[in-house]
């Protein structure tokens, strides 16, 4: 069960004296450290843990008013959330617990504003067991008197249980998800190398130059061995094998360089013999070069 307590005083000094205390001890902390002071409202957390201006905040908040209210409220967890956050690392269980009473104070007792330390040591024979101080100002965000009734109170406990479980919850699907993706998510064998044998290196062979299908057929088939045999073979079937065979490696420049052929013939003479002499100081460039 949740335990949520609440009690006020009017002294300005006993506010600062209670600042000191829940940052210092309750439990000594070695080489005079302190515990981190968290601020409630834009104003207290705009001082970012600086115990003398949130002390001296306090005191002035106090003046002008006749019967000044400082609230301390002291809020803790059950035996099994503790359980639960000593499984935690102690940052995260900090991050959860201190979320939590902004979202209460936020949400119960909206405009309130103060400061808060987050304890997280036990007692004897007793595991740590994370628990809150909080004091609060005795004037609103607003400038106007901090009034807290018992309703309200009992909304700061309902809320408060609310939100460490959430926020506890959280945290430990964070853990879960971290520690599944360190763990190998698959169950595939491990390949082992096999042991180098004994025997003749085996050098790579460059595959051989890959043969058109027509180039194939017009070497290969028996019906054009036949009709070669009774033919001379001279320079025309040579450059029509060769023809054939770019037709089967680059069939669209074969395409194009037909096309250039066939237009070629239908041009007069004169203009097919000056073609024929640009393509020949074509080829005489290059060999040049």
């Amino acid at each position: 069960m949740f335990f949520v307590e609440a009690r006020y005083h009017r002294s300005p000094k006993r506010a600062a004296d209670q600042v000191r205390y829940m940052s210092h001890r309750e439990e000594k902390l070695p080489d005079g450290r302190r515990r981190e002071l968290y601020g409630i409202g834009a104003r207290y957390r705009a001082f970012r843990g600086d115990e003398s201006k949130i002390q001296r905040a306090l005191v002035e908040d106090a003046r002008g008013l006749k019967r000044p209210v400082y609230f301390r409220f002291i809020l803790t967890v059950d035996n099994r959330t503790a359980e639960r956050f000593a499984r935690l690392d102690p940052q995260p269980a900090e991050r959860a617990i201190r979320d939590a009473v902004q979202k209460t104070f936020r949400s119960a007792a909206r405009g309130v504003q103060g400061a808060f330390v987050i304890h997280q040591h036990g007692g004897e024979d007793r595991p740590a067991h994370p628990h809150v101080h909080a004091l609060l100002s005795p004037r609103l965000e607003t400038g106007a008197p901090t009034h807290i009734s018992p309703k309200r109170i009992e909304r700061v406990k309902e809320r408060w249980e609310a939100e460490v479980l959430k926020g506890l919850e959280r945290q430990e699907r964070r853990v879960e998800r971290a520690h599944e993706s360190r763990t190998p998510a698959g169950l595939t064998p491990v390949r082992t190398q096999q042991p180098l044998r004994d025997g003749p290196a085996i050098s790579k062979r460059r595959e051989p130059r890959r043969v058109g299908a027509l180039t194939l057929a017009l070497v290969a088939g028996r019906k054009v061995r036949r009709f070669a045999r009774g033919y001379v073979w001279d320079g025309r079937w040579l450059t029509t094998a060769r023809r054939i065979h770019a037709m089967t490696r680059d069939p669209e420049g074969a395409a194009r360089r037909a096309t250039f052929r066939f237009m070629a013939n239908l041009l007069p003479a004169p203009m097919r013999h000056a073609l024929d002499l640009t393509r020949g100081l074509t080829g005489l460039a290059l060999r040049q070069r």
